[in-house]
């Protein structure tokens, strides 16, 4: 983040700082060195002036041939920020016993061109300070300097406290956080020109956890490997794997080989004194555990524990031998450059005792692998009898007294649905005469296609009409007459 192009982000930090700073003014916290001691500023009379480089910023673009608005608009623009200290003297006047200045310093060349910023150096620090005017007459100044680019190694150590100034060095880190050096005995004044609150730091720190869960099953997640992905303090970072753990069932911080570690463990407490208290040594702790009955949550917590503690020590072994070959790989170098066979002996003599320091960590990690295996092996076996146990599934009895009860259970549904069709069929075939011509009428009539006179309307006849036989007449019964199967005379 110290090497961004983006002159927004340059001009962010500046914003962050001095917003940061103008909240402390009425913070009873900030003690500065004042003619009469050490005083909180917020007791105070303070005369705030705010300024920047606004102006210089538009000169620098316009000689560069940049005048571009929009690019003015998110370039920083090196703000300060000048707070005078004084008291009340005879009730009118104010006598000034003190000075508070920040001033934001930020590459605004090579953000103009577009090139990674550098950090200050010892030499840019001494020609801003330069150009502060000397402090009042028996007035101390605090200077808060920050850049946006951050600062090297060595411009840390001008951060140092004087009779008449101290100076604190802010600058921005990696990992989205803040970086602050001052003068050791001004610790506690330092720490609150941090513009990153507690809260934040908190929530970094818990994305880094959520970030790396996969760490949880296998090893753990280490203070050590936070601080440094994070930057942040290593004892906020403990109080926070706790907390981490105290809001997650299943997980647990515990201290390891010196260092925090959060893992997974049971869901039982972890060994209490009836198994032998947690100072017996970890063997005999096994033997006592081991040999009950009943224990499988204790136990299931005491492997878990384990296995953390062993993937830790295997990760710090892998960070070992990954110097080694790094060293391995210099000596080599340094063999292929030398040209005086003495040199090429000794870096041979390095080497080969190098090279059996490198099996012997092989050898190692291959131990702590093992373990690892058998420990996880375990744990996993016992896993699944907790489950087993858990579930409380029944019995062959039951299963087959249920079984039972099923079948006659659908034997019964079958005899009510065979009765229920019976009763239906028996509903519809109990039609009167009446109904039933009519029914079969209808059924002829659905059945028939249309005929080219079903537009006409067919006169309607009375149910006694239909119910009624139809009569022959004489003359139609006299022509009908029956078919002879003999043929014609002649």
């Amino acid at each position: 983040m110290k090497c961004s192009v983006d002159p927004s982000v340059h001009r962010q930090r500046e914003l962050e700082l001095i917003a940061h700073v103008r909240g402390l003014l009425d913070d009873p916290r900030l003690r500065v060195d004042t003619a009469q001691g050490r005083r909180p500023v917020s007791s105070l009379l303070r005369d705030i002036n705010q300024s920047d480089h606004s102006v210089e910023l538009k000169r620098l673009m316009g000689e560069s041939g940049m005048p571009d608005r929009e690019l003015e608009g998110k370039m920083p623009i090196g703000q300060m920020l000048d707070v005078l200290l004084a008291k009340r003297k005879l009730l009118l006047l104010r006598q000034p016993v003190g000075r508070l200045k920040v001033i934001c310093v930020s590459p605004t060349r090579a953000l103009l061109k577009g090139e990674p910023p550098r950090p200050m150096e010892t030499g840019d620090i001494h020609k801003v300070l330069g150009e502060i005017p000397p402090p009042l007459k028996g007035a101390p100044t605090t200077l808060v300097l920050m850049s946006t680019s951050g600062f090297t190694l060595e411009a840390h150590e001008i951060a140092e406290r004087r009779a008449d100034r101290t100076l604190i060095l802010v600058e921005p880190n990696d990992a989205g956080g803040w970086n602050v050096y001052g003068p050791p005995e001004t610790r506690a004044l330092s720490e609150l020109f941090d513009p990153e609150g507690e809260e934040p730091k908190r929530q970094r720190i818990r994305q880094d956890i959520e970030s790396h869960r996969d760490e949880l099953t296998g090893g753990g997640v280490a203070a050590d490997k936070v601080a440094g992905r994070t930057q942040l303090p290593i004892q906020l970072i403990d109080a926070e794997l706790k907390s981490y753990a105290g809001n997650h069932a299943g997980l647990i911080a515990r201290r390891l080989d010196g260092r925090m570690v959060l893992f997974r463990e049971g869901t039982a407490a972890p060994p209490v004194d009836s198994t032998g208290g947690s100072d017996m040594p970890f063997l005999e702790r096994i033997r006592t555990l081991f040999s009950r009955k009943g224990e499988t949550e204790k136990k299931i917590a005491l492997l878990s524990e384990r296995r953390a503690a062993l993937s830790q020590q295997r990760d710090r072994s892998y960070e070992d031998l990954s110097a080694l070959e790094a060293k391995e790989s210099e000596l080599r170098q340094q063999f292929k450059d030398a040209r005086a066979p003495l040199t090429k002996r000794r870096v041979t003599s390095q080497l080969l005792q190098l090279q059996k320091e490198m099996e012997r960590r092989q050898q190692m990690l291959g131990v702590f692998n093992q373990q690892i295996d058998v420990v996880s092996t375990h744990l996993h076996n016992l896993e699944l009898v907790r489950q087993g146990q858990s579930a409380k599934l029944p019995d062959s009895e039951e299963l087959t007294d249920d079984a039972v009860k099923a079948e006659e259970m659908l034997a019964q549904l079958q005899a009510d649905t065979e009765l229920a069709g019976t009763a239906a069929q028996s509903a519809t075939a109990g039609l009167s005469a009446e109904e039933q011509a009519l029914y079969d009428e209808l059924e002829r009539e659905s059945s028939q296609p249309a005929s080219p006179q079903a537009n006409s309307t067919p006169a309607q006849s009375t149910p006694a009409q239909r119910s009624a036989p139809v009569a022959t007449p004489p003359a139609a019964a006299a022509t009908k007459r029956p078919a002879s199967s003999e043929p014609e005379a002649g």
